[in-house]
């Protein structure tokens, strides 16, 4: 089984761009859920890409704006408060 990745950009969709558009360039990536909060200018994507530049690029060149910010395995264990490993 594939890791997923969380991936975040900073991006702001220009009034020329769709949001369309963006959808149709992460479907040719594979990207199977994403997220664009307008607020705070944030795009989530949830992926089995491990290397976020191949998805940078591909936004790039559609003309998006986006710069990373993190990269999260959600198949990674995660450590509660007391440090214990969450399911």
């Amino acid at each position: 089984m594939a890791n997923t990745y969380k991936i975040f950009f900073r991006t702001h969709i220009q009034a020329s761009k769709s949001l369309q558009k963006l959808h149709d360039c992460l479907k040719q990536l594979n990207v199977k859920h994403w997220a664009y909060d307008f607020q705070d200018f944030l795009l989530t994507l949830t992926s089995e890409l491990p290397d976020f530049t191949r998805i940078q690029l591909a936004l790039r060149s559609a003309g998006y704006v986006c710069h990373f910010i993190k990269l999260e395995n959600m198949n990674e264990s995660r450590l509660d408060a007391n440090g214990l490993k969450l399911a």
